[in-house]
C-alpha cells in the first residue's frame, strides 16, 4: 500500500500505476457531486448543492492535461450550469443510457478503455462500468456500486468525493513521473 493523507482511501501499488494512466474521468452527477438531494419549492423550482472543493479538484485534473466528463439521467439545468462553470470537457445531462453515452465519447475522443475511469454511485451506472477500465465509487454508492468498484472514497458524494479521487489520480500521476 502507498501510503496516503489518512483522509483518502488507500490505494495499491498496481492501482497507482493503472491511475497514472487515467485520460479520461466521467463522474455522474448526483451521489456523486451531489450527495444527490434535490430540493424543491412549492413552485417546482429545484436547487442542488455542489462542493466548491471538489471543483478545485477537477481544475487540478484538467491542468495535468485530463479529460473531464460528466454524465447524468436528470434533465437539470442547475447541473448543466454547474458543469459548464467547471469547463467539464464532455458534458452530457438527461442522458437515458449512461453506458451508450459513455461508448460514444471513448469512439469520437478515439480513448481506449483501459485509460477511462467512471465514477458512479447508484445502479443505473452499473452498466457504464461496463464501458470503461476503472470503476470508481463515493463511499455512499449503493452496495452493489461498491461491490463491482475497484476503488471506493472515504468521502461521500458532495461531500468531497470527486475531489478525492481527483487528488488521489493527481498524486499518482506524479509519483509515476517521479519514479520514471
Amino acid at each position: 500500500m502507498i501510503e496516503w493523507p489518512k483522509e483518502w482511501a488507500p490505494i495499491s501499488k498496481e492501482q497507482l500505476k493503472i491511475f497514472s494512466k487515467i485520460k479520461l474521468i466521467i463522474f455522474d452527477v448526483d451521489g456523486v457531486f451531489t450527495d444527490g438531494t434535490i430540493i424543491r419549492d412549492e413552485k417546482g423550482i429545484e436547487q442542488r448543492t455542489f462542493s466548491v472543493i471538489d471543483g478545485h479538484g477537477i481544475s487540478r485534473l484538467k491542468n495535468l492535461g485530463i479529460l473531464v466528463g460528466a454524465v447524468s439521467r436528470e434533465p437539470s439545468e442547475i447541473t448543466k450550469s454547474r458543469m459548464k462553470k467547471l469547463k467539464i470537457d464532455e458534458i452530457h445531462i438527461g442522458s437515458d443510457d449512461k453506458s451508450i453515452t459513455v461508448k460514444e465519447i471513448l469512439k469520437r475522443r478515439k480513448i481506449d478503455t483501459n485509460d477511462v475511469a467512471f465514477m458512479g454511485d447508484d445502479i443505473p451506472d452499473l452498466r457504464a462500468f461496463n464501458e470503461v477500465g476503472i470503476k470508481l465509487a463515493p463511499a455512499n454508492a449503493q452496495p452493489q456500486v461498491r461491490n463491482q468498484s475497484d476503488w471506493i472514497t472515504l468521502a461521500s458524494g458532495g461531500h468531497g468525493a470527486v475531489r478525492e479521487v481527483c487528488e488521489v489520480i493527481i498524486h499518482s500521476v506524479e509519483f509515476s513521473r517521479q519514479s520514471d
